[in-house]
């Protein structure tokens, strides 16, 4: 399995489009392929499927999104069909137990499925932030929940056998998109011929120098065995 990221600090040069075109050409040429929707604006999503069958999918997760541990005792069948990348985000998000039941995938097409995106995923992106600080101390839940959208791509290979997992992004350097492009395996960078994109690509190169200081800085003080909880080649080491 391969993890690829799509990426720029520039909003508007085309990414999301670039990762369907991407996914689907894997997915002809016979590579089993996953898209994950990590963009809150949720473009991917939209370009995929259509937008009543969204809806639905959305509605039927708001009381998670709210009180993942009550809704779930009220409905605990809602696994039984495809889920949102923050419904699967969202026991991490609130220190509760992993799910049990693997919700399904979206299926799109021949070898192509995707994991939709949902506009609220931005407040999984906030619990990271709130527990940075505490994977440098080694606490469980703080490493869990940055480890947490690798965890997911690897549970859902090993159910489904996918060969690339295309993850798209927000146009952000904050905290979400300094984990994402830390555990992905590589990332594309879509850009137009303009300043703006070359001065987004400089400031993504910047942030990556800071990005993987900091993630060598968690592993080397973490514990050998809270290491195995990250990918085996973390922190863009790569």
């Amino acid at each position: 399995m391969k993890i690829i990221s799509l990426f720029n600090n520039k909003g508007g040069v085309g990414k999301s489009t670039l990762a369907f075109h991407i996914g689907y050409t894997l997915a002809e040429m016979g590579h089993r392929t996953l898209f994950i929707d990590l963009d809150p604006q949720c473009n991917l999503t939209i370009c995929c499927m259509n937008e009543e069958r969204l809806h639905r999918i959305w509605e039927e997760e708001d009381p998670f999104i709210d009180d993942f541990e009550d809704a779930f005792v009220k409905n605990p069948d809602i696994t039984n069909t495809p889920r949102s990348i923050h419904f699967l985000l969202k026991p991490a998000e609130d220190g509760l137990s992993d799910l049990k039941n693997t919700p399904p995938v979206l299926n799109l097409d021949k070898n192509l499925d995707l994991i939709p995106g949902r506009l609220s995923v931005h407040k999984y992106e906030n619990k990271i932030a709130e527990r940075w600080n505490g994977a440098y101390q080694g606490d469980n839940l703080s490493i869990r929940t940055i480890t947490n959208i690798r965890n997911i791509c690897e549970n859902y290979t090993e159910l489904n056998g996918y060969e690339y997992i295309i993850i798209d992004t927000s146009p952000s350097l904050g905290i979400l998109n300094k984990v994402i492009i830390s555990i992905v395996d590589g990332f594309i960078i879509p850009a137009q011929p303009d300043m703006f994109s070359l001065y987004g690509i400089r400031n993504i190169g910047n942030s990556l120098d800071i990005w993987q200081k900091d993630f060598n800085t968690i592993y080397t003080l973490i514990s050998s065995d809270k290491r195995r909880k990250f990918p085996r080649k973390f922190g863009l080491t790569r």
